[in-house]
């Protein structure tokens, strides 16, 4: 009888504990900086247009020099989410949130700045979703479908991706995971109650 009650303790501390998923979700703020910042930190030769790194934390990170400004993208190492930050040709920021790391889908508040450094803008991804992410990582737990955390890295294989979209006033989530070794299994879910609205598979040829 004693074993018998310790063992429902555990069940009942597992279940608890897979109904906390533990997201680090990187800090973005809506004050004004510029791509000297980023340099500050990263060594970065200005002759290159692209750099790929990881730095001593564990942390991806990726810098691009394009003709109409800058992008710096940094993907967290225990994190499902990466953090971006674009700049103006100056230097200045433009834009600046977080995004999900597998299909990039943007999160929580973006906030966009004019060229000499005034917040402009206020955008947050979130709000037409009651049914959240957090929501979406305990049904794929629930379905045994594997997220991976940190940098999503080409050829590595195929990853569970995760998107969302509004369409006519309707938002839904999206989940492509792949269920045999040839097969990957698409669930769409609405995104506000989180009831599954489709599943269809399609073939999957591994190159």
């Amino acid at each position: 009888m004693k074993n018998l009650i310790i063992l429902l303790v555990l069940n009942i501390m597992l279940a608890c504990q897979s109904q906390n998923i533990k997201i680090i979700t990187p800090i973005v703020d809506n004050k004004f900086e510029t791509f000297d910042n980023i340099q500050s930190i990263v060594k970065f030769d200005k002759n290159q247009d692209v750099l790929r790194t990881f730095l001593p934390n564990g942390n991806y990170i990726e810098i691009l020099i394009f003709s109409t400004g800058k992008q710096y993208d940094e993907t967290y190492k225990d994190s499902y989410y990466s953090l971006t930050k674009i700049y103006f040709p100056n230097g200045n920021i433009k834009a600046k949130g977080i995004s999900f790391n597998g299909t990039g889908f943007s999160s929580g508040i973006w906030y966009d700045f004019d060229e000499e450094g005034k917040l402009v803008k206020e955008t947050n991804y979130d709000e037409p979703y009651q049914f959240t992410f957090e929501d979406i990582l305990k049904f794929c737990e629930k379905e045994n479908i594997r997220v991976d955390k940190g940098p999503i890295l080409q050829s590595t294989g195929f990853h569970t991706t995760i998107r969302r979209d509004v369409e006519n006033g309707q938002p839904w989530w999206e989940i492509k995971r792949l269920k045999t070794p040839d097969t990957i299994e698409i669930i769409k879910l609405d995104g506000i109650t989180g009831k599954v609205l489709s599943r269809t598979e399609q073939e999957y040829i591994n190159n």
